[in-house]
C-alpha cells in the first residue's frame, strides 16, 4: 500500500510520522528534500528496521560523516551539481578567470561556496593551464529585506563572474535589488546553484541571464520515454511549462525502490538496502548507479540557461542546456568521513 505523510520540512513532525508509518509495517520510505529531516532518519530506520530514500536532500553529509546503511540519496549531491556547473562553465567561458561569491551565511551557504572554490581550483587549471582568481565572497544573512549594501560591495569586486546560491525569495529579492546597480551588465557570467526556474517565474522579463543547476530538465532528456511520459503527465495536469527538477527525482526514487524490489524479490528492508547498494537503474536523466559505498547516486549534472524573453508568456526562457557526465565530476566516496575540499 501506499501511505502519505507531511513532515512539514521538520526533523520533529518527521520523526512523529515516521515513528507512526513504521509502527503500522511501513518500512520504505520516500521523500524528505529537507536536510534536516534526512539527517535524522538514518539512527530511526536503523533502530526500527526502515529504509529511507531522499529524492532531494542536498547536504553532504548524507554520505559522508552522517552515513548510514539505511539512507539513500537517488539524486545528486551537493559537490556534482555545483562541480557540473563549474567544469561546464570553464569549458564554455574559459575567459573568466575572476570570480566572487554572494553567499548566504549559514551551512547550506557556505558547504556550497567550499565546493565551488574547490571545483574551480580543480578544473581550471586542468582545462586552462591557469590559475584562477577568486575574491572570498561576499557573506549574506539568510532571509534579508535588503541586500543593497552587499550588492554596492559585488559592485566594487574586480571579477568576471559571480557564483551564488542564495535560494528561493532571497534570489528573487537579491535579484531585483542587484538590477538598478547595474550588477549583472558588469559580469560575464552569473552562476546559480540551484534555482532552477524558482527565480525566473518570479520575476519574468527582469530575471538577469544566469546558468542554474537543475535535477532534471525534459528537454535535455528528449527522446527518453521516462523524461517524455513525465513531462507530458506534468503539463497535462498542472499546466506548468517549466516544471521544477524535483519531478524527476520523485519519479527516480520510485523506480529505484520498483527495481531493488523486483532484484531481491522482497520488501524486507534488510533485503531491500542490499539490492540498492550498487544498483543501476533507469530514470529521466538517464542510468543511474548507486555507489555501495555510500549510498549515493551517480547521476548527471543538468544545467540550464535561463534569459528574460520578449515573446514568452512567463517572460524569460531557456536559451541553452547541458548535461554533464555525473562519473567526472563526483567526489570520491568517504562514508563517515568530511568531505575534503581545497580551500584558498
Amino acid at each position: 500500500r501506499l501511505e502519505f505523510r507531511d513532515d512539514k520540512a521538520n526533523p520533529n513532525d518527521a520523526t512523529v510520522v515516521t515513528r507512526e508509518l513504521l509502527g503500522a509495517g511501513v518500512n520504505l520510505h520516500l521523500g524528505a528534500i529537507a536536510s534536516p529531516v534526512s539527517l535524522v532518519m538514518g539512527p530511526l530506520m536503523q533502530q526500527e528496521g526502515g529504509v529511507h530514500l531522499t529524492s532531494g536532500a542536498g547536504t553532504e553529509k548524507l554520505n559522508h560523516e552522517n552515513y548510514n546503511d539505511h539512507v539513500f540519496r537517488v539524486g545528486d549531491g551537493p559537490y556534482s551539481r555545483n562541480a557540473g556547473l563549474v567544469r561546464h562553465i570553464i569549458q564554455s567561458n574559459p575567459e573568466v578567470d575572476s570570480w566572487g561569491g554572494i553567499i548566504p551565511d549559514h551551512e547550506y551557504g557556505r558547504t556550497t561556496w567550499a565546493i565551488f572554490v574547490d571545483a574551480m581550483l580543480r578544473f581550471y587549471p586542468e582545462l586552462t593551464g591557469r590559475e584562477p582568481k577568486i575574491e572570498q565572497p561576499i557573506m549574506v544573512p539568510y532571509a534579508s529585506g535588503d541586500y543593497k549594501n552587499f550588492i554596492a560591495q559585488a559592485m566594487r569586486l574586480p571579477v568576471k563572474g559571480i557564483y551564488t546560491s542564495v535560494y528561493g525569495g532571497d534570489a528573487v529579492t537579491l535579484y531585483q535589488q542587484a538590477k538598478p546597480f547595474g550588477l549583472f551588465d558588469k559580469l560575464d557570467v552569473l552562476l546559480d546553484s540551484a534555482n532552477e526556474f524558482l527565480a525566473a517565474r518570479a520575476l519574468g522579463k527582469e530575471v538577469p541571464v544566469h546558468w542554474s543547476g537543475c535535477h532534471w530538465y525534459f528537454e535535455t532528456n528528449k527522446g527518453n520515454p521516462l523524461s517524455d511520459n513525465l513531462y507530458e503527465e506534468y503539463v497535462k495536469r498542472t499546466g506548468d511549462r517549466y516544471p521544477m527538477g524535483w519531478a524527476g527525482e520523485a519519479q527516480a526514487g520510485i523506480l529505484a525502490y520498483k527495481a531493488a524490489i523486483e532484484k531481491s524479490g522482497s520488501t524486507e528492508a534488510s533485503d531491500v538496502i542490499a539490492a540498492l547498494k550498487g544498483l543501476t537503474f533507469d530514470s529521466a536523466t538517464g542510468p543511474r548507479t548507486i555507489r555501495a559505498e555510500d549510498n549515493q547516486a551517480i547521476k548527471n549534472a543538468e544545467l540550464i540557461k535561463i534569459g528574460p524573453s520578449d515573446t514568452a508568456e512567463s517572460g524569460f526562457e531557456v536559451t541553452d542546456y547541458v548535461s554533464v557526465d555525473g562519473a567526472s565530476i563526483i567526489e570520491a566516496p568517504g562514508p563517515g568521513k568530511p568531505l575534503e575540499l581545497r580551500s584558498l
